[in-house]
């Protein structure tokens, strides 16, 4: 965990109107808040209210770029519910300007997920671009430190997943690996599935695929259903869904990165009571990640079943 230290001064004028402002906080999120990666986060966030005695209002928008839609969801949901403070996950960097006027107003900000900096309090994320170093170290093992692999980029300007992209990106090259294709999917599944298609046709043989989030992931695997002959592909995805954890078991996904959605939610909230009381927090929080892998045979089971 690294960070530096920051101490939100809260204007008087906020101070002498508490019953202007609920004792809520307000939870953004950078896409549907039905996708299992923003649920967790909103468990979480659910979770440390309840032991603070602070209630959650959770809401998100359709895509995870989508900039003015998030515009929207933000100064409706502030408006709505006046909460003292907000967590949020900025769909890209204009959102630092709307945090400047909280900032104003006395409502301390934590960003979560990706950090555009700006006037927000402090960060929870996962140190994406070491997730990204992980996943092309990973492959490098797996194939030898050699060998032709796509890299499937998100959208550009998303900070989590550029940061994944130029982790893997730069991993990869430093240890022997040959990134023959490095394309946008875009944010919806069905993009990332017919881009991927296109581009798989291109070639006769790949080696390894890296997929920095979930769409992308899934996208990439109902693409590849159209080619079983590169069956043997190092694909190593990100984030985690039912398919893609059927699809390791089966061995079309060779493994992925999880974070931990429900950690972030659950500081960005205490962080949020922590500026609140007064005390001083920590800038830069990074929650922990962890590659998860096929599941390997067990030899000594093996062995018993022969006897």
């Amino acid at each position: 965990m690294t960070g530096f230290i920051l101490t939100l001064m809260i204007p008087l004028s906020a101070q002498s109107a508490p019953e202007e402002r609920q004792n809520c906080v307000t939870v953004i999120t950078s896409g549907s808040t039905n996708r299992p990666f923003w649920s967790k986060v909103i468990e979480g966030a659910t979770q440390a209210g309840k032991e603070l005695g602070m209630k959650v209002y959770a809401r998100g928008t359709v895509e995870d770029s989508d900039s003015a839609g998030q515009k929207f969801v933000l100064e409706n949901t502030m408006k709505l519910f006046h909460c003292r403070g907000l967590v949020i996950a900025p769909s890209d960097v204009s959102r630092n300007q709307d945090m400047t006027r909280f900032k104003a107003e006395g409502i301390p900000v934590i960003y979560i997920d990706r950090d555009t900096g700006g006037d927000r309090l402090a960060s929870v994320t996962t140190d994406n671009y070491a997730a990204g170093q992980l996943a092309a170290q990973k492959m490098g093992e797996a194939l030898g430190n050699q060998g032709k692999v796509l890299l499937f980029r998100l959208k550009k300007g998303v900070a989590s997943t550029d940061a994944r992209e130029r982790g893997f990106a730069d991993e990869a090259r430093k240890i022997g690996l040959t990134i023959i294709a490095d394309t946008y999917l875009g944010t919806q599944v069905g993009d990332a599935r017919s881009k991927a298609a296109k581009l798989l046709n291109q070639f006769s043989h790949v080696d390894g695929i890296f997929t920095p989030n979930d769409t992308t992931t899934i996208g990439v695997l109902i693409a590849r259903e159209n080619h079983p002959t590169q069956s043997d592909i190092i694909h190593i995805g990100f984030d985690e869904q039912e398919i893609m954890v059927e699809s390791l078991k089966d061995g079309t996904l060779y493994g992925y990165i999880i974070q931990l959605p429900f950690k972030m939610g659950y500081q960005g909230v205490w962080l949020i009571h922590e500026a609140l009381q007064g005390k001083t927090v920590e800038g830069q929080l990074h929650t922990p990640i962890k590659f998860i892998s096929r599941p390997q045979p067990n030899p000594t089971a093996s062995k018993a079943a022969l006897k």
